[in-house]
């Protein structure tokens, strides 16, 4: 859940720590080129791991969760993005446009719930069905239709079973948006509470202005 930018910024803070670890050594034992590798790789490593680990910990105080919480989000987070690259691969292998637009508008929306809640981890907890249930459900039901599609006989049977497995997909599909919409309801409400307020100061101060103008 760390993000791009935490990667970059620790490695560049771990590349300069180890450089300014080395340097000090050279100047103070000459250590050599191989014991100053050494030393160069081991305080990276260091590094890198104490800088990641201290990342992770702000990262749970400011969503207040626990360190068995963050690993177990990780982990659907991972599992997550494994299976939006499936449906990634299978809405290029279909042969419907309709089905194509379908698995797109999935893909998108399924990578945007990812996002929020790698971005937000308390959200996670607002969008646990889509984890656990829609997400692989479409996945499944993406790889049966693919594979039927691709079929060279389709009979009755299958024309029938390839527009049942349509109809359930527009159905997730819909799914997957409302879990969207959770994803963003505290969003939605803090945004809704904002303008309020705006609407309320700018409305006092045109009383106010209104009032001061009366008095003239």
């Amino acid at each position: 859940m760390l993000s791009v930018g935490q990667f970059f910024s620790r490695h560049s803070a771990s590349f300069l720590i180890s450089l300014t670890t080395v340097s000090i050594a050279a100047i103070a034992a000459n250590p050599g080129f191989f014991l100053g590798g050494l030393l160069f790789a081991g305080s990276y490593a260091t590094s890198t791991a104490l800088l990641k680990h201290r990342q992770k910990k702000k990262v749970m105080q400011i969503a207040g969760i626990t360190k068995e919480e963050f690993k177990h989000i990780e982990t659907q987070l991972s599992a997550a993005n494994k299976h939006i690259q499936t449906l990634s691969q299978n809405y290029l292998r279909v042969r419907s446009v309709s089905a194509f637009k379908q698995l797109l508008e999935m893909t998108r929306i399924s990578k945007n719930i990812v996002k929020i809640v790698k971005t937000d981890p308390r959200k996670f907890y607002n969008v646990e069905p889509f984890f656990y249930a829609h997400l692989p459900s479409a996945v499944e039901l993406t790889d049966k239709y693919t594979m039927l599609s691709k079929q060279p006989v389709k009979d009755k049977e299958i024309q029938l079973t390839l527009s049942k497995t349509r109809e359930t997909l527009t159905d997730l599909n819909d799914t997957i948006q409302i879990d969207l919409k959770d994803a963003l309801a505290n969003d939605i409400d803090t945004l809704q509470m904002e303008i309020e307020f705006a609407n309320r100061s700018n409305l006092r101060r045109r009383e106010q202005l209104d009032w001061r103008g009366d008095d003239k």
